[in-house]
């Protein structure tokens, strides 16, 4: 004890810390009121499912920020760095949690939602906070990553709605489903024969449409942006090839991502849970890191340098893609986590709850 106590922690250190106590705290109390006031109160299940769901990701971040660490930083393991990280990483569970757990419309909804739009500016808020924690340098950064989930939560219901499909529902009565015999409630002089269709069929995996659209409104954004930064005609297509190609992935395959059959409980492992976890954890990480080296764009230029940032940026996806499978990983098991928490026994959770607040405030 002696020994930590003569430990000296960066200023970044101390304030993340003292962040994740209050974090802690919180979720703590959660607990303890979700387990004493009841589980049927709908706000309170809400926020618990948010916290839960953040710190969760947080956990996740943990191993993921480690390795990104110690495998591109020159300096090594620097724990000033890695906590603000694992902040942001419960951030982007709670940022989940939003998207999963909204409501599908039955309606078609407007394009934009305010009540998810002013969800997703507190996030955005709190996004460029934990940026100034970690460094001036990343503010910029951090509020681009914030504003990019505002977007998500505030047009998340329209992108994921589709609309109802007529005489795709169960056989009503008075008809007759191919090959079954007539009942006597079903003459059969004059009824005819309704081949019966599940309610949701199942898309193919890849939409050749959505491919191609993807494709090109991929290049064009992507082009725009690198070209407004380095002017050069040959290095800007080169650079938007990577990424035009994951808007064609994203766009092909965004049918089949928010198709999950029903079940009467939740799994360990949601499918759908984790594509939009994983769409909506990469494209936020993606602009993180592309506001962050946007500056050192503009000495881009001809087909050389260009092809070698083209190889940069494929690498940054793929770092971007373990931060976005954390959160992915958050998302497909958020369901799960609190039907899970609701089978306990009573008062079991409200102990959870007492321990992360002493270890909150220890």
């Amino acid at each position: 004890m002696i020994g930590l106590a003569g430990i000296v922690l960066p200023p970044q250190a101390l304030h993340s810390f003292t962040l994740i106590g209050v974090l802690l705290a919180t979720t703590g109390t959660l607990f303890l009121a979700y387990d004493l006031l009841g589980r049927e109160n709908g706000p309170l299940r809400w926020f618990t499912l948010v916290l839960t769901c953040g710190i969760v990701s947080a956990l996740i971040f943990v191993p993921v920020a480690m390795l990104d660490e110690l495998l591109f930083n020159p300096e090594g393991l620097d724990l000033s760095h890695l906590l603000p990280f694992i902040l942001a990483g419960g951030l982007m569970g709670f940022y989940t949690v939003i998207l999963v757990e909204l409501p599908p419309s039955a309606s078609r909804p407007p394009l934009f939602s305010w009540k998810g739009g002013l969800l997703g500016l507190a996030l955005a808020l709190l996004f460029w906070f934990v940026g100034i924690l970690a460094g001036p340098q990343e503010a910029l950064p951090a509020l681009a990553l914030g504003l990019t989930c505002a977007l998500f939560t505030s047009t998340w219901q329209r992108l994921t709605w589709e609309p109802a499909r007529a005489g795709a529902t169960a056989p009503e009565m008075g008809q007759v489903v191919a090959g079954e015999e007539p009942s006597a409630s079903t003459p059969s002089s004059t009824e005819q024969f309704v081949a019966w269709k599940p309610a949701h069929p199942r898309p193919h995996v890849f939409s050749r449409k959505g491919v191609v659209l993807g494709l090109l409104l991929g290049f064009l954004v992507w082009f725009v942006i690198f070209f407004t930064a380095n002017k050069d005609v040959i290095a800007s297509v080169l650079e938007s090839v990577p990424l035009a190609l994951i808007s064609g992935v994203i766009c092909g395959t965004w049918r089949f991502i928010n198709r999950e059959p029903p079940h009467p409980t939740p799994h360990l492992f949601s499918r759908k849970g984790f594509w939009d976890g994983l769409v909506a954890g990469l494209v936020p990480w993606l602009l993180f890191g592309i506001v962050g080296s946007y500056v050192s764009l503009a000495n881009v230029t001809g087909a050389s340098k260009g092809f070698e940032v083209m190889l940069e940026l494929c690498r940054a996806l793929f770092v971007m893609g373990f931060y976005a499978l954390a959160n992915a990983t958050a998302g497909s098991i958020v369901q799960y986590t609190l039907w899970r928490a609701n089978q306990l026994p009573h008062r079991t959770l409200g102990a959870i709850g007492l321990v992360l607040i002493i270890v909150a405030f220890a």
